[in-house]
């Protein structure tokens, strides 16, 4: 695994999250909260979120081999995921893949909503798994798999931070600009579910290569 190919993985995972977008989320999800349970909140999120980072890393491409699943379909479904996720953020909406007003609506009723729907599927949606299960594929001795779970401890340690400082950031970083950079990410979302589409449909058509 190339210094290239780590820093695209970062961006990657980076875009998929989401950072400004779920921040926006988690304050929609938690304005009634005190500002200590805000921060539990925020706590218990980046713990789950790099539980499922991890795990996802270890057994993701097990998991479709179980199922029976390819890596080139899987690419090319992901593909699509990723497109329309793309595309809803690049129109300044929630992604409907990811979000919905039930999940609102479900997490006024739980006492806590740090994992479900803030963790996942908000903040690891499918995009992000998508992005994990071929990461582990495209890497998967030993070696490259404990540096892939130390960069997904890295990327949860700053999503936590993000969401425990968030009604500070919140504040300094305004609506209007976290929509403009949720459009920016958007694009690049759409670029590589391009190339995801790409590969994978030559993965699974080789006669296309």
């Amino acid at each position: 695994m190339t210094y290239a190919d780590t820093v695209k993985f970062l961006v990657s995972m980076i875009i998929m999250m989401n950072p400004l977008g779920s921040l926006s989320i988690f304050l929609q999800l938690t304005n009634k909260s005190t500002l200590l349970r805000q921060r539990k909140t925020a706590v218990t999120c980046g713990i789950s979120i790099t539980i499922i980072m991890v795990i996802t890393i270890w057994i993701g491409s097990q998991l479709l081999d179980l199922l029976g699943i390819t890596i080139s379909s899987f690419r090319f479904a992901g593909g699509i995921i990723l497109l329309l996720t793309g595309l809803s953020m690049l129109q300044s909406k929630e992604s409907p893949i990811s979000h919905t007003p039930e999940d609102d609506i479900a997490a006024e009723e739980r006492s806590s909503i740090a994992i479900v729907p803030l963790a996942l599927p908000i903040i690891i949606g499918p995009g992000a798994i998508s992005t994990l299960v071929i990461a582990s594929n495209d890497y998967a001795n030993f070696v490259l798999k404990t540096w892939l779970s130390i960069l997904c401890v890295i990327l949860a340690a700053g999503m936590f931070t993000l969401l425990y400082y968030g009604a500070v950031i919140g504040k300094l970083v305004g609506e209007s600009v976290m929509k403009v950079i949720t459009r920016i990410m958007g694009m690049i979302i759409m670029a590589i579910a391009v190339g995801m589409l790409a590969n994978g449909l030559t993965g699974l058509i080789p006669a296309l290569r």
